[in-house]
């Protein structure tokens, strides 16, 4: 067994001597490799200088670190993606001496025999009574016997050793109720808001920089993760129903599809796996309905008659996407804008760019399909697919190219009771805006802001001219700065493009826990939910997804202000 056993790996760390100008922390990649189980075997001082050349901005010390061997090189390596470019890295595998283990071997193997013999031993009754009081005897006897009996031991040892191993294995996993499980989860939120509380007093009162503390945030994070990760299910359990979708489809268009399948045992929490399964089928029948072509037709085109479907999970910056993909037709733009002037969803000289034009198939009641069928042509499917993605606080992205097929990806955070955030303040009213939608923040100039028309302002962002949101004025909040220049703007990212909000200041950015309106009091169009700050504060949860949309169907879209502009 000591010889299977996979060596140990052996990482090597030598930081930069600028890593802190590139805004890298040696220390965070060691925690996190302490992590992954590592331990430190020694630290490199040779590059450390006597006390009157030390410089505190620079790194010095280098680190070496042994991992268990059973840890994925590549997830190591990722631990240092975002290190300073001068830092040095190794990652090798531990040598292993051939004899050691020889030699433990060996002197393993005399123990198992010796129980063997005292069993033996009654068979003979004349030899049992001498040799009982002297050790000797049983030298004696073990040489002519002993040939086969060292043979049968090991096998017999090894089948013993087995038998535990393999009850362990079925004792690793326990059955708990899910109400249990849910209290915890809030319990150890209610200790995450108790332990920003005390950071906050601590700090008020100049010993916000004591080194316990910081401790008890890095354990406080760790136990909060473990917790989440007790609740992650693998995707498996979502995509294992999507073969028989695809099936039951095939016999309803016709049409033939191959399903491929990536990343099913990437996991998210619960709440987020119970709630995929129904956008997911609606994306899976459109992606055979509307995306792929008859065989017929698929043929005619040069392509194989066989559609391919595929389907994929994985983990992008702390979410995960989920993107369902087709080798089909791809979308038809000029169709479907001509369907949403039929429609009246849009203006007949709307000018909309490709992927505005790609966003109509989210509109209410909007479809290009000429018959209504079980499948579809009733204009809610997607509808629902958009609706239901940003109440699990997700986006959901459309790449297509005509006549090579569609791709439609979901971005979801991994758990619905945390989220990092940057907490703002506007008026006298404290708000939290999630980090996946922040791309940027600033301070404008007065040349940088435009206002046309007496219409909402618009932000010069590097030759882009970028709407800007009044976060106050729409919420109705008191006492918020007016003017853009005097303002801090957020850059943020959202179903329908990029937009600014406008706030009056930035506070802090912080991991939060997620507490539900609905719940607690009532669902509130432009929030996603509540906060407990460290100093007691409720701060509210911005729902940007929802708060662009509703200004741009007030009429307020970016569309009429560029015209003018461009005018």
């Amino acid at each position: 067994a000591a010889e299977d056993a996979t060596p140990e790996w052996i990482v090597t760390v030598h930081p930069g001597p600028r890593a802190f100008d590139h805004g890298a922390e040696p220390m965070l990649a060691l925690r996190e490799l302490v992590r992954m189980g590592g331990r430190t075997l020694s630290a490199d001082l040779s590059d450390l200088p006597l006390l009157d050349g030390l410089d505190a901005e620079r790194a010095y010390i280098g680190f070496t670190l042994a991992l268990p061997g059973d840890a994925d090189e590549e997830d190591i390596r990722a631990v240092f993606d975002f290190a300073d470019p001068q830092c040095r890295l190794t990652v090798t595998r531990a040598a292993v001496a051939a004899p050691a283990p020889v030699v433990a071997e060996v002197e393993a193997e005399p123990a198992p025999p010796a129980p063997v013999m005292v069993e033996e031993m009654p068979v003979a009754p004349a030899p049992v009574a001498a040799p009982a009081p002297t050790p000797p005897a049983l030298v004696a006897v073990a040489p002519p016997p002993p040939a086969p009996a060292p043979a049968a031991a090991p096998v017999s040892v090894t089948e013993a050793a087995s038998s535990p191993r393999v009850a362990a294995a079925a004792a690793q996993t326990i059955r708990v109720d899910l109400d249990k499980l849910d209290r915890l989860v809030n319990l150890v939120g209610e200790l995450v808001i108790t332990q920003a509380m005390l950071a906050q007093r601590l700090s008020e009162s100049d010993m916000g920089s004591i080194p316990e503390l910081s401790d008890l945030d890095h354990l406080t994070r760790e136990l909060q993760d473990s917790t989440m990760a007790i609740r992650a299910q693998p995707m498996k359990t979502v995509f294992s129903r999507v073969p028989r979708i695809i099936r039951e489809l095939e016999v309803e268009t016709g049409k033939r599809v191959r399903l491929e399948v990536e990343g099913e045992m990437t996991e998210v929490d619960k709440t987020v796996v119970e709630r995929i399964g129904e956008p997911l089928t609606h994306l899976i029948r459109n992606a055979v309905d509307h995306g792929l072509e008859t065989p017929a037709d698929r043929k005619a085109a040069g392509k194989d008659g066989e559609g391919v479907v595929t389907l994929s999970a994985a983990h992008q910056s702390g979410r995960i996407v989920i993107t369902v993909a087709d080798d089909g037709r791809g979308i038809d733009r000029a169709r479907v804008k001509a369907k949403a002037i039929e429609r009246g969803i849009i203006a007949p000289d709307a000018q909309l760019s490709e992927e505005e034009i790609d966003n109509l198939i989210f509109a209410p009641g909007f479809s290009t399909a000429a018959v209504v069928s079980n499948i579809s042509g009733r204009g809610v499917g997607m509808d629902v697919v958009r609706k239901n993605i940003q109440a699990l606080g997700g986006r959901i992205g459309i790449q297509s190219v005509l006549g090579k097929g569609s791709s439609f990806s979901l971005s979801l955070p991994l758990t619905l009771a945390v989220l990092d955030g940057m907490i703002v303040t506007v008026g006298d009213q404290t708000f939290v805006i999630p980090l996946t939608h922040i791309v940027e923040s600033l301070r404008p100039g007065i040349d940088e802001v435009h206002v046309v028309g007496g219409q909402s302002p618009l932000l010069d962002v590097r030759g882009t001219y970028v709407p800007v949101h009044r976060v106050g004025e729409q919420l109705g909040v008191t006492g918020a700065i007016t003017k853009p220049e005097n303002a801090v703007l957020i850059v943020v990212e959202s179903d329908q493009g990029q937009a600014v909000l406008m706030v009056d200041s930035i506070q802090d950015q912080r991991q939060v826990v997620v507490k539900s309106l609905e719940a607690n009091y009532r669902a509130i169009h432009g929030l996603a939910g509540a906060t407990i700050l460290g100093d007691g504060r409720v701060a509210l949860i911005l729902d940007v997804d929802a708060l662009i949309g509703r200004w741009r169907r007030d009429g307020r879209g970016p569309s009429a202000f560029l015209e003018d502009l461009a005018a």
